[in-house]
């Protein structure tokens, strides 16, 4: 069937909420004959499985020969690694020695290799003033943040202050340590900055008591800037009244800060003589670096902390991987050029996206930022015509899920809908969230543009008018 004779869509059979479609369970589960943890059943299941399903049957229908998908839903490097990355990665998992356990925290040349880049990233003044010691080197980023919660909370009597919408791993490992979420409003209106006045009522306000009659206490203000899902940046001084903020409350402030080298303002906290009492960098170096596969993250904090966290480590990694490690540390400074080059293309790439979008009519680029733009759909598709082809009731609430889906099975653009960053509709997460009902309105749609090339942004805009037509506007 021609890409453009579509119109109307399959109906959806069923509309379900996330946290159900994603914890659906094959039938053999239930032949179990033995308990399974709370903690971990009641968590949300990974929702890019979900999105990839779209893409898959989209794939798999005969539009697909003449359309391909295009696929803006994970944040994933385009390109491989740099020549000399990937000639130190073959030498080095060709080396016996490079098989054998390394130390918990990582290998001290990565270490302090990878303070001096901090400080030429962050134009730190003294050396002193971010040490090799500072840094921990991890499993990945998602192990960083997973690892920093078991340090930081105590399960069933702690809660983080997290920006909404929320990056789903974030919210998972809270879900998965008993930790309970403050969600900090982003106001789409104001470009999805988070509202520090309201993190300012959460701190103030008397702590809720647990279930185990224990209060739940604060334990620390996450950020993640660039920010996923919705690209926003946080300025320099933002962050120093969010580590003031913190310091006032004593608790850290953690930035995740995944995509760092994707920002062309980054902060000046590290030359403040106190940032190791309250303030935690993660990093990592799947995105700047290209090899999301071989799994290196950093903590960069006190090392008083660290010495927790080694503790944590050490039964969850034992060490991060060696190979990668020994590869990339004499070569960071060499690669500096290739980081800048990789920013300024990604830069580019963000402004032919919002060209692109632009010119579609209804669609808005609301945020966007590192690798990922965060797109408001037409208010059209709330309307009955829309409703008619997605097949929801006129009871029911069109959301970004309907329209995820949508895009990607007739329309042949997979992305992550934004309800992907959100607690489910009936969550009771929502009842402390100022202004919950803006965010609540669920429209939008998450698009990451690092793992495509400019032309792939650009053939978009076509995709986006078909499916305005579909949807009768």
């Amino acid at each position: 069937m021609p890409f453009t004779t579509f119109t109307a869509l399959q109906p959806l059979a069923t509309r379900v909420t996330r946290s159900t479609a994603l914890r659906s369970v094959p039938s053999r589960v239930a032949m179990l004959h033995y308990a399974l943890a709370p903690a971990v059943t009641s968590t949300a299941a990974p929702p890019i499985p979900k999105a990839k399903a779209w893409g898959a049957a989209y794939a798999a229908s005969p539009v697909a020969s003449t359309q391909p998908l295009l696929d803006l839903s994970q944040g994933v490097p385009g390109t491989a690694p740099a020549d000399s990355v990937l000639a130190a990665l073959a030498k080095t998992a060709g080396n016996p020695d490079a098989a054998k356990y390394g130390p918990i925290l990582g290998e001290s040349a990565m270490r302090a290799a990878l303070a001096v880049e901090l400080r030429n990233l962050y134009s730190v003044k003294e050396e002193a003033s971010l040490l090799p010691e500072d840094v921990g080197i991890t499993t990945g980023c998602n192990m960083a943040f997973l690892v920093l919660l078991m340090v930081l909370c105590p399960p069933n009597e702690s809660s983080i202050l997290l920006p909404l919408p929320a990056y789903f791993n974030h919210a998972m490992s809270l879900s998965l340590q008993g930790v309970t979420p403050s969600y900090i409003p982003c106001d789409p209106a104001q470009g999805f900055q988070p509202s520090i006045d309201a993190a300012r009522h959460i701190l103030a306000a008397e702590p809720k008591i647990g279930p185990n009659g224990t209060p739940i206490r604060p334990r620390a203000i996450v950020l993640t800037t660039p920010n996923n899902p919705t690209g926003a940046v946080y300025s320099p001084s933002q962050l120093e009244d969010w580590l003031a903020l913190a310091r006032k409350y004593e608790i850290p402030l953690v930035l995740d800060e995944t995509y760092r080298e994707f920002t062309d303002a980054p902060h000046t906290l590290f030359d403040n003589p106190t940032w190791r009492e309250s303030l935690i960098s993660l990093g990592s170096f799947s995105k700047g670096y290209r090899i999301p596969g071989h799994r290196l993250g950093s903590i960069t904090a006190s090392p008083t902390l660290l010495e927790q966290v080694a503790t944590v480590c050490d039964c969850m990694q034992i060490c991060p991987p060696r190979p990668p490690q020994l590869a990339l540390a004499p070569l960071l400074p060499s690669l500096r050029d290739d980081l800048a080059e990789s920013a300024a293309a990604l830069r580019s790439r963000l402004a032919i996206f919002a060209e692109t979008v632009a010119n579609v009519p209804g669609w808005r680029v609301l945020s966007s930022g590192g690798f990922y733009a965060y797109v408001e759909f037409p208010k059209e598709y709330t309307g009955d015509a829309a409703r008619q082809a997605l097949g929801v009731d006129a009871q029911s609430v069109v959301g970004s899920e309907d329209v995820g889906r949508a895009l990607a099975m007739h329309g042949g653009v997979l992305t992550l809908p934004g309800c992907f960053f959100m607690p489910a509709r009936d969550s009771p997460d929502w009842d402390s969230v100022e202004g919950a009902e803006t965010i609540k309105a669920d429209r939008w749609i998450r698009f990451a543009i690092a793992n495509v090339d400019d032309d792939t942004v650009r053939a978009l805009g076509a995709r986006l008018e078909l499916l305005n037509k579909v949807m009768g506007m």
